[in-house]
């Protein structure tokens, strides 16, 4: 069995002698795609440096207006019960993952 399945290249190692390539071409992509600017740190009226992530998260959240709509309008609805109960903790995971997503995209800009 070893034979025939060698044979059909589904074998990814050498059996005995016979040398088998894979059936995919194995392709390294992580860590390969490096950003191309370098944003130099701000710093703040301190002195100290200024998070980067927060300037991001402010531009990301245009991007992410539905997701704040939605919260928005879970907050306006639980404040509006008067039983006190109702969350909008899954509608606030659901934006923060957005904002995270697209912060992603840029923050690697800011490391050297």
């Amino acid at each position: 069995p070893v034979a025939i399945l060698a044979q059909a290249g589904c074998l990814p190692w050498r059996s005995g002698s016979l040398s088998v390539a894979m059936s995919m071409s194995y392709v390294p992509e992580f860590g390969l795609h490096f950003p191309h600017t370098y944003v130099t740190p701000k710093k703040n009226g301190d002195g100290e440096y200024e998070d980067p992530k927060k300037s991001l998260v402010n531009k990301c959240l245009s991007a992410c207006s539905g997701w704040v709509n939605e919260y928005n309008m879970c907050v306006q609805r639980v404040q509006t019960r008067t039983d006190g109960k109702g969350t909008c903790i899954w509608q606030y995971e659901e934006l923060g993952m957005c904002t995270d997503h697209c912060v992603a995209h840029d923050i690697f800009s800011y490391v050297k």
